[in-house]
């Protein structure tokens, strides 16, 4: 039985991990509370015949708790960031709980059309697979994190 393979997907709040999950899995399941997604059910991709589970986690940092128990099992982590923002104080918080636990993990630069954040930011603060650009909304770079989600399963 092959093993089974789980991304967990994470950010901090309002950076697009939402829309980007719709956009690679269709309609997801969520729970929000004032506008805000507190709880994303997982959705199955299936790529060169390997099912993928695809876990979001809330972004507000009360939910570091969630944010432990997804990581359980996980092959590989994608962080997502506000192209808009840079790279805030919770976002290092979280790549460092990811290299605390040893998860190899992409970076998701979203909202390219209304930021621009440089990858020498990117690398300087952590140390990604890979690091892709793109807008979730506008469905830009999907097809470029979808190969680089598989070259890293693969590897």
């Amino acid at each position: 039985m092959s093993k089974e393979i789980k991304v967990v997907v994470m950010g901090s709040k309002d950076v697009g991990k939402t829309t980007l999950m719709e956009n690679l899995i269709g309609k997801i399941g969520k729970v929000e509370h004032n506008g805000t997604t507190v709880a994303i059910d997982y959705g199955n991709i299936e790529i060169d015949g390997k099912k993928i589970h695809l876990f979001g986690t809330p972004g507000q940092e009360r939910f570091e708790f969630m944010r432990e128990l997804a990581l359980k099992g996980t092959s590989l982590a994608l962080m997502v960031l506000d192209a808009s923002r840079g790279i805030t104080e919770e976002d290092k918080d979280i790549i460092k709980l990811l290299e605390s636990k040893n998860i190899p993990y992409g970076v998701f630069i979203n909202k390219i059309d209304i930021g621009n954040i440089d990858n020498g930011e990117i690398h300087n603060s952590c140390n990604p697979k890979f690091v892709i650009r793109g807008s979730a909304m506008k469905k830009e770079g999907l097809d470029e994190l979808i190969n680089k989600i598989m070259d890293c399963l693969h590897s």
